[in-house]
């Protein structure tokens, strides 16, 4: 696409969210929310490995689940799943992990169908709240992850990154080689989180969330979110403090080495503005950033992106 096609389709896409999803919904900070964990103190004392893995082959899928780590109260919530996806001829493993609000797995189909074909097994992990994961009090998928319900919206940050941690050393025991995280906006926000707070053998973050509280107040996506935000009386300096623990470019040290960091930005995205990008690249002092012609969403569609995953995997565990 070009570049006006692909700004059409963040935009399309935007509106569409809004109107069928965004617009229906209204939340406020629960105070009993005030109670939750919802910093990374206790971060080194998880346990790596997860408990009670369930692995059940459905065709060439594999689903896995196990209980999470960290418990939010809602049953269906609290037990990880995730999908993998075998190559036919594998020579690695990649841990994906989607964006905010999805319900239609089948976006991301050709991007895992490409990384199939270039021989990686991908293992889909299901975010918070999302999919499979949906609480039947929930209207629709990621309703509950991001909100204005700050404090619900924190700990399902903090959720995602402790299951990603586990799912990470679950298939690292499996594997044959390296692991690679590969995440898409929110998706790509949380591996990074993750790895700031521990060494991960590689990270491929496409357009990913960052200068979150930023991105919150000023983005066309979050517009009823930030309505309800300051219906509760909160402001940017609210958000800023409530979300600081998970925010990228607050990070002071990152654990994994930054040669196995990279970047891909949409140059023509339109619900993170590219600038946050940069901010990050800069932030981070990172050595690799990959630019796409594309948009937030269409980045998706660009066949070059699988290849570029698959040898960046191939090049740094060389």
């Amino acid at each position: 696409m070009n570049e006006a096609s692909s700004k059409y389709v963040d935009q399309i896409a935007t509106q569409k969210l809004i109107n069928d999803k965004l617009k229906r919904v209204h939340h406020a900070p629960d105070p009993a929310g005030y109670a939750y964990d919802t910093s990374f103190d206790d971060f080194k004392a998880l346990a790596s490995q997860p408990e009670s893995v369930v692995e059940t082959r459905r065709g060439h899928t594999v689903e896995i689940s196990f209980p999470s780590a960290v418990q939010s109260g809602y049953a269906e919530n609290d037990l990880v799943r995730c999908r993998c996806m075998q190559s036919a001829r594998p020579i690695g493993d990649i841990i994906f992990v989607h964006g905010l609000y999805e319900d239609n797995v089948q976006i991301y189909n050709f991007l895992i169908s490409m990384l199939n074909e270039q021989g990686m097994n991908v293992y889909a992990l299901t975010l918070p709240f999302h999919y499979a994961r949906q609480p039947s009090t929930s209207l629709f998928s990621g309703e509950f992850f991001w909100s204005g319900d700050v404090h619900r919206s924190a700990l399902a940050f903090k959720q995602s990154v402790y299951d990603l941690y586990q799912l990470y050393h679950y298939v690292r025991s499996r594997s044959q080689g390296e692991v690679w995280i590969t995440g898409f906006s929110m998706g790509g926000g949380i591996a990074l989180c993750l790895t700031s707070l521990v060494a991960i053998d590689g990270i491929f973050a496409i357009n990913p969330v960052c200068n979150i509280a930023e991105l919150v107040w000023n983005s066309a996506l979050f517009a009823t979110v930030k309505e309800d935000l300051e219906a509760s009386g909160l402001t940017l300096a609210d958000i800023q403090a409530r979300y600081s623990a998970f925010e990228p470019l607050n990070v002071a040290h990152i654990e994994t080495a930054r040669d196995k960091v990279i970047v891909a930005k949409g140059l023509y995205d339109q619900i993170n503005d590219p600038k946050n990008y940069d901010l990050l690249v800069s932030k981070w002092r990172i050595q690799h950033v990959m630019c796409y012609k594309a948009g937030h969403l269409n980045i998706l569609r660009v066949p070059k992106l699988a290849i570029d995953v698959t040898r960046f995997y191939c090049e740094e565990r060389a």
